[in-house]
């Protein structure tokens, strides 16, 4: 291939991806940096507004695949979808021992929340009638074993809202 052939399939590469990036620009992502030492899911409530009525329909599930090391969890809400309040259900597994969650970030556009260790309680809090805590180090667990709901966390009153919308007016 000559030289400009191959500058200019270069150069739609980089338009391409380019292109593909700013696409993705107006959705929100969160990561969770987290343990999860069985196979299970994490199941992530939405609503639109500073409403903290949670429902199936706006609602993702995400697998996650067992580990007994750290890993990123990630999840990208469709560019659609503006969450102003967000619930957590950490796992359905049963035989999960406990689930260490170490920090949640928030990604939109150029800018980014991040919670870690005790300060996602500032943002969160836990449903005490399923969840057992353990905030020193992170640690999550079903308050009775045989219980089918796993740990939640809730919206901290208006905290998370604000932080939300707050980062969808950045520039």
């Amino acid at each position: 291939m000559n030289f400009y052939k191959i500058m200019s399939i270069l150069m739609l590469c980089v338009f391409f991806t380019c292109c593909e990036k700013n696409s993705k620009t107006d959705s929100l992502k969160m990561d969770f940096d987290i343990v999860v030492r069985e196979n299970d899911s994490i199941h992530v409530f939405y609503s639109n507004n500073s409403s903290v009525e949670f429902n199936e329909k706006q609602s993702y599930w995400i697998n996650v695949k067992g580990s007994k090391k750290n890993q990123t969890i990630s999840f990208t809400f469709p560019d659609t979808i503006q969450p102003k309040q967000i619930r957590i259900d950490l796992g359905r597994n049963k035989k999960q021992p406990e689930i260490i969650l170490n920090e949640i970030a928030f990604f939109y556009k150029n800018e980014k929340i991040t919670a870690k260790g005790e300060e996602v309680y500032f943002l969160f809090r836990v449903d005490e009638s399923n969840t057992v805590i353990d905030k020193l180090v992170g640690s999550l667990k079903r308050k009775e074993p045989d219980q089918e709901t796993g740990p939640s966390l809730y919206p901290k009153g208006d905290k998370l809202y604000k932080k939300l919308s707050q980062l969808y007016t950045e520039k």
